[in-house]
């Protein structure tokens, strides 16, 4: 689908879908979007329906190998979509951290699905009025 959609220049560079041959799934990035884990918010820096990034502050322990219950907020243009999962992080760097989902039930496979249609739909437009 992404082949398909960047053929035609749909995704953009907002979308900014970063290839990698060792990637089960294409990463996203850029958009408006957080993640919470323990009660506490962090900017999400790119996801895939695979997993995700985000950087922790100093002094923030998540180590490799903890299983962890995430909340996802993704913020788009018409809609807020949250997606509650849990993750196990595969990355712990300093502050770099990242994080794979568990197997998804079929709910939250439809839930990514909806905001990769949104980010779709919206590189759609921008390159309509460009």
């Amino acid at each position: 689908m992404n082949k398909f959609l960047s053929f035609f220049d749909l995704l953009g560079k907002s979308s900014d879908v970063k290839a990698d041959s060792r990637r089960k799934h294409a990463r996203h990035r850029g958009v408006n979007a957080e993640v919470m884990i323990g009660g506490r918010i962090y900017h999400l820096r790119d996801w895939s329906i695979g997993g995700f990034a985000f950087e922790l502050p100093p002094g923030v322990g998540l180590q490799m190998e903890d299983n962890i219950q995430v909340i996802l907020k993704f913020r788009l243009p018409d809609d807020t979509i949250t997606v509650q999962e849990q993750a196990r992080i595969v990355r712990a760097e300093n502050n770099d951290v990242a994080a794979k989902f568990q197997p998804l039930p079929p709910a939250t496979r439809r839930q990514f699905e909806r905001i990769l249609d949104s980010l779709h739909t919206q590189s759609f437009l921008k390159s309509q009025t460009a």
